[in-house]
């Protein structure tokens, strides 16, 4: 988590041109501070509070204009949701291209090493696009002189390490500290003695130990988990439907309508349904619509309507519109289904040079019914109008998936990566 909040405050104090300056240096020559610019800086501070209402509540804290409260306790939570998740989009056309290129791998390799599950794949991509950031750092910032080596700070060099202590010790997030940082929060909740608070403290970490030594032995002591609010249906593997729900059931109506029965297909005739309005997924992330959403006050929406789903062997994103349950007479059973309008593959162009980092996609008029199981996480899908590599400036929507979750990979080859079968060879057939 250190890690995160250092390598944020390092890149901020490059392109907003407050890092120390050497005795034969000239600050005009840094042609990557675009935020010396003070009003550059004040806007682009309110983009970043306003990217906050489309991040899910599962994201933790959104992050807040980051020009306002950089220096009044901004968390390490928003630092990385800022730095490894909006930042890349936000700053596109913003830091002139060849510091973008170099920021986005960054960005792509720590996504990677956040996850708490990584593949051996994952390992190798984000090993080679963290190393490359590092050795293009020093030749396009710290340019090899002498006067600007206070720009490779430690942490720049602690990123090409990841990947192999990960091999020893498991994904980052099992030595991070902010299970540490939890734990002593929690353990200074449960003193209720102010006198003696050392002591106090003591005693309540080591009789948590010896509870936790127990359960480990003797799992059923334990308490049983908690079970699903009243109401729910549990529909297995993880998954719960969750209220509200239609009190009375009725037709759908519009696309849905025609989804439906698509869906249904001939001979099946189109039957009055409830609308739900939440799903519990296995991640443990609440999955909403824009059914009930859409009556919010935007000031007090966090947008969780948007998921990504596994749509004919291919990564697809979508706008929930609601949940509901169709009837199958002949088999006693109910189909439970989302209805989602469907969102456009993202711009390759964009998303090759942003190393995967900027999947930038338009919302769809499709209309489509899909089984809730397939659904396999809630993202953050961000309003914005860049001019992509084409020429073409329209209105998009960038993706921003939640620190930790597994990142999606959308078969975009890295920069910097090498084809071993390229080429021909006469002794291969």
């Amino acid at each position: 988590m250190h890690l995160a909040m250092n390598i944020s405050n390092l890149l901020l104090s490059l392109w907003r041109g407050t890092m120390d300056i050497g005795p034969s240096d000239n600050i005009e020559s840094w042609d990557w501070a675009v935020f010396r610019n003070d009003d550059k800086w004040q806007a682009h501070g309110k983009l970043v509070e306003k990217s906050g209402a489309f991040l899910p509540g599962s994201y933790d804290r959104r992050p807040r204009n980051i020009a306002e409260k950089l220096h009044s306790g901004y968390k390490t939570s928003e630092f990385q949701l800022y730095t490894f998740g909006v930042g890349p989009a936000l700053l596109y056309g913003v830091l002139p291209e060849l510091y973008w290129n170099n920021y986005c791998k960054l960005v792509r390799g720590f996504q990677l090493m956040c996850q708490h599950r990584i593949t051996s794949q994952d390992l190798v991509s984000a090993h080679v696009l963290l190393c490359n950031w590092e050795r293009e750092f020093e030749l396009i910032y710290y340019q090899m002189k002498e006067d600007r080596l206070q720009f490779v700070c430690p942490c720049v060099h602690q990123v090409n390490h990841l990947a192999k202590e990960a091999i020893l010790k498991g994904p980052p997030i099992c030595y991070a500290q902010w299970t540490m940082e939890r734990t002593i929060g929690n353990l200074g909740q449960e003193i209720r003695q102010p006198s003696r608070p050392y002591e106090n403290l003591s005693q309540e970490g080591l009789r948590r130990c010896k509870v936790n030594a127990l359960l480990a032995a003797m799992p059923e002591l334990n308490s049983p988990p908690k079970g699903l609010p009243s109401g729910s249906v549990n529909l297995g593997d993880g998954f719960a439907l969750l209220r509200k729900r239609d009190k009375n059931p009725t037709y759908p109506t519009g696309a849905a309508a025609g989804a439906i029965r698509d869906f249904l297909g001939d001979g099946h005739p189109l039957l009055r349904i409830r609308r739900w309005a939440r799903i519990l997924l296995p991640n443990g992330q609440t999955a909403r619509t824009k059914w009930r959403e859409q009556l919010k006050s935007p000031e007090h929406l966090r947008v969780s309507r948007n998921v990504k789903m596994k749509l004919a062997d291919q990564i697809r994103f979508g706008e929930v519109l609601y949940f509901t349950r169709l009837p199958v007479e002949d088999a006693w059973q109910f189909l439970n289904i989302a209805i989602i309008q469907l969102y456009s593959m993202p711009d390759l162009d964009l998303l090759k040079i942003s190393s995967q980092t900027v999947p930038s996609c338009k919302l769809l008029p499709d209309v489509i019914v899909l089984p809730i199981k397939q659904i396999t996480s809630v993202i953050a899908m961000i309003p914005h109008q860049p001019t992509l590599p084409s020429g073409v400036t329209e209105p998009r929507f960038f993706m921003v998936e939640k620190p930790g979750l597994d990142m999606s990979n959308l078969g975009v080859k890295y920069e910097g990566f090498e084809d071993d079968d390229e080429g021909e060879d006469d002794d291969l057939e």
